[in-house]
């Protein structure tokens, strides 16, 4: 059984939408839900819930969210030894307010989040708890990413196992962080938005993106699209997979760290490269589904008898 450490972002999120257009300074209906988010936090759950031994690593206030977080991921069996409380920062937070025919936009507040650190109680987790897979998103300081990124160089050069790292995108402003060390990524998770970032020009799910991001250093890495689709490399070859159901979506905070955790599991455990990309499509499906940012039924029994003709 593999042994998954998710270091980064545990929020609280508030998701508004409204079927009306958006117009500047208007007053609209609409619905709005604050769930607990933060791709770390998602990743540990989904992942735990896959059937895989998984610990989170983050930083939350002395506040009544950072305790409603602590509670639902101790509810989830995630191991919470290294989520740490800040006697100074507040619970990071994340909106986003879509509308009817316009783009989302979204506002966070995650400052707390630059007090995770590669200290030494981090390293001694990791070495007593025999993890193997780090999930890192880049909210993560410079200096914190960096200091796992050398953690996998030390095992390197120690011949030991080299730790499995998964690196998240994150979010636009921030998607460049964990460039300098791609080629130190075993696999690399972007939506449209942050690959248009990186690239600094519109993407598509086609070769030629594929082709971008190997130049960069890239070797695996999955690239969505929403209803364009996804694009996904593995070891030099390219698949370009249709979207999943419903694509017609606006409010989608969840999926595509659903996608990573079923395409995740599928790799870690041998799968090949197309069962990978349904195990993905199939929880990024069912999360879109619900109200929450996780779905609580997501399980591998659940992955081997999904009817993925329907996707």
């Amino acid at each position: 059984m593999h042994k998954v450490l998710s270091v980064g972002s545990a929020s609280v999120d508030i998701k508004a939408f409204s079927y009306q257009e958006d117009i500047r300074n208007a007053y609209r209906e609409g619905t709005i839900d604050l769930v607990p988010g933060g791709v770390a936090r998602g990743m540990a759950i989904n992942l735990k819930q896959l059937g895989f031994e998984s610990a989170i690593c983050s930083v939350v206030g002395n506040d009544i969210f950072g305790e409603y977080i602590r509670t639902a991921l101790d509810a989830a069996k995630v191991n919470t030894q290294l989520l740490k409380t800040s006697q100074s920062g507040t619970t990071a937070l994340f909106s986003v307010m879509g509308a009817q025919g316009g783009p989302a936009s979204c506002v966070y507040s995650n400052s707390v989040l630059q007090e995770i650190r590669l200290d030494q109680s981090v390293r001694s987790f990791i070495a007593q708890n025999g993890i193997d897979t780090i999930v890192l998103d880049s909210n993560l300081s410079m200096e914190t990413l960096g200091e796992f990124y050398r953690l996998k160089q030390e095992s390197i050069l120690n011949g030991a196992q080299p730790l499995f790292i998964f690196q998240n995108a994150t979010s636009p402003d921030i998607a460049k962080k964990s460039l300098q060390w791609a080629p130190l990524i075993d696999l690399f998770a972007a939506n449209e938005f942050e690959a248009a970032a990186i690239l600094e020009t519109r993407p598509g799910p086609d070769h030629i993106t594929a082709d971008r991001f190997r130049e960069i250093g890239f070797n695996n890495f999955i690239i969505t699209f929403g209803a364009e689709g996804v694009l996904v490399s593995l070891n030099g070859k390219t698949w370009i997979e249709k979207a999943y159901k419903p694509a017609a979506v606006v409010d989608t905070i969840g999926a595509g760290d659903a996608f990573a955790a079923g395409f995740l599991f599928g790799l870690l455990n041998g799968k090949a490269e197309k069962t990978c990309i349904r195990y993905g499509l199939a929880c990024a499906r069912e999360t879109i589904a619900t109200r929450d940012t996780v779905c609580g039924f997501l399980t591998a029994e659940f992955l081997e008898n999904y009817p993925y003709a329907q996707n």
